[in-house]
């Protein structure tokens, strides 16, 4: 059998270096989670931690980090919306990562129901009720009813595997 293997209980730092490798040979989607707060700023950021929970109801849930500047803004925004983006938007990707720029800055967006920032142009998009939310060690799980959505299934996934993002080639 080829591979590593790496017993967790090598230290906090070699056990997270070692969670970071081996979870990135699992391939994820990647979506901008955007929310508008109560004070009607715009808040945005990328997340690859994003899974359908159930369609009866329909849930979703993300996963920010505890440490994100982002949680407060988004848990006080009751919703948020998840823009679901394709291969041509690696730049998008990017820019909603930036500390100390507006990230959405020549973005197209729109509104829905909920005041949520729904991106122009996704792959998909779900615009969601927050439902609960609980700390799960160094993260916020947070489960959102999904109330609408819009999705365009032509386009390829732009993905992130082994620390890149990637394209996928879906044949017709």
């Amino acid at each position: 059998m080829t591979g590593t293997r790496v017993e967790l209980d090598q230290g906090a730092l070699a056990n997270a270096r070692a969670l970071r490798d081996a979870f990135g040979c699992f391939t994820t989607g990647v979506t901008v989670v955007t929310a508008r707060c109560p004070q009607g700023n715009k808040l945005g950021f990328t997340v690859n931690s994003f899974a359908s929970v159930s369609l009866d109801p329909p849930l979703a849930l993300i996963c920010v980090d505890l440490n994100s500047f982002s949680l407060a803004g988004l848990e006080a925004s009751g919703s948020f919306a998840v823009n679901v983006l394709h291969a041509g938007q690696q730049d998008l990707a990017r820019q909603f990562v930036q500390r100390d720029e507006d990230r959405f800055a020549g973005v197209g967006i729109e509104s829905w129901g909920t005041g949520a920032p729904i991106i122009d142009d996704c792959m998909g998009n779900f615009e969601c009720r927050i439902s609960q939310a609980f700390d799960a060690g160094d993260h916020r799980v947070i489960v959102g009813e999904i109330l609408r959505v819009r999705f365009d299934p032509a386009h390829e996934p732009l993905v992130y595997l082994q620390g890149r993002f990637r394209k996928v080639h879906v044949d017709d």
